[in-house]
């Protein structure tokens, strides 16, 4: 019988990361009995290999969109080739809430005659909070809250952490042996990396055949460069629709992010001792839970790698400064590349046929037709 499995997060869990790898490397993952199929449905601010985010679109009043349809039949015809085959979207982790989404995507796939299977990630939730914010504050121009401000805001509401509950809503669908929960710690990876532990998860090994991503995905900003981007998001004008996160590119080009470079180990956090400490205590007996029920521990623990004692950042006003001077001139760096970009593809246009052509008939046009 066919599989399909649903990469369906946590979010800042190398989600990225494993969407560029897959498809990367499709024909090998062919030659094993799986595929990550391409799903060409646009979907506004949402990456192209994200390609299980048609479940996301899914609307309990019975609306359902054309993509979903339309992604249930790639899915299916992806089958009929593949055994096995991996969809991926960490929107699924929050958007299973939704009314009859899991009695509609169960009875789909079972009419495909295919077993349902869903990977997880689960990291440590005061370090997932932190790197959400990081993540947000980068990402979105509108985001100008602190860090405190942003706890206080009923941002759990909108990304739940308690995981016991989550993943038992899962397994309440799926069967709780259809959960497969993998915990996002590095140095604990299957192979060392979270391109071997996920391929691990799904029976497979990572072997010399396969391609690594040459590119740094969603890097974590130092908590420094975060605050200089939130301090740029309260520009009113940054707010409008039309005007682009330029910013996050400019900041990138800056520090070289994306690129062979990568900023070194975290140095600080956004909590104090006290309050990561109180903030774990809260998610304590469902991390216990899940580790028992989902991971067969004995000993009840989830998360073998410490947060350790990471200092509390604080505002530096030299660093900060030192920090803007530094992101207005990748500011310059970035604007200066993009027109050369846009100043060669106007060389290629006005070098094709098609622009010769018209400039000949506006010629003609000018003779007054003669």
């Amino acid at each position: 019988m066919s599989t399909v499995y649903i990469h369906a997060g946590t979010p800042k869990t190398g989600s990225t990361a494993l969407q560029d790898f897959l498809p990367e490397n499709q024909s090998i993952l062919n030659r094993h009995g799986f595929s990550f199929p391409e799903v060409p449905l646009y979907f506004r601010g949402v990456a192209p290999h994200q390609t299980a985010h048609f479940l996301a679109m899914w609307e309990p009043d019975g609306n359902v969109p054309e993509s979903w349809d339309a992604g249930f039949e790639i899915v299916e015809k992806a089958l009929r080739q593949h055994e096995n085959i991996i969809i991926s979207d960490e929107q699924v982790w929050w958007r299973q809430h939704k009314e009859g989404f899991w009695e509609e995507v169960t009875r789909r796939f079972s009419a495909m005659g295919a077993d349902l299977k869903v990977i997880i990630y689960l990291r440590r939730q005061d370090d997932q909070i932190e790197s959400f914010y990081n993540e947000k504050v980068k990402g979105m121009p509108k985001l100008v809250l602190t860090f405190s401000e942003y706890l206080s805001e009923g941002w759990n509401d909108y990304f739940p952490l308690d995981y016991d509950k989550e993943l038992d809503r899962f397994a309440s669908y799926l069967g709780k042996e259809n959960v497969i929960v993998r915990v996002y710690e590095k140095g604990r990876f299957v192979g060392g990396n979270i391109f071997a532990d996920f391929l691990d998860a799904v029976g497979l090994a990572l072997t010399d055949e396969y391609r690594l991503p040459q590119r740094h995905a969603n890097t974590r900003w130092p908590e420094h460069v975060v605050e200089v981007k939130r301090m740029v998001n309260r520009a009113n004008s940054y707010h409008r629709r039309r005007v682009p996160n330029f910013y996050r590119n400019a900041i990138e080009e800056a520090y070289g992010i994306g690129t062979a470079k990568e900023f070194p180990v975290q140095e600080y956090g956004m909590f104090s001792s006290e309050e990561r400490a109180a903030f774990m205590a809260q998610y304590e007996e469902g991390n216990a839970y899940v580790a028992r029920e989902y991971l067969g521990r004995e000993d009840g623990i989830l998360f073998r790698e410490a947060a350790g004692n990471l200092p509390q950042w604080k505002p530096d006003e030299k660093e900060l400064l030192e920090d803007a001077v530094r992101v207005m001139a990748g500011a310059d760096v970035y604007l200066y590349k993009e027109l050369e970009k846009m100043e060669r593809q106007a060389a290629k246009i006005r070098d094709s046929a098609p622009y010769r052509l018209y400039l000949k008939l506006r010629k003609i046009r000018r003779r007054g037709g003669k």
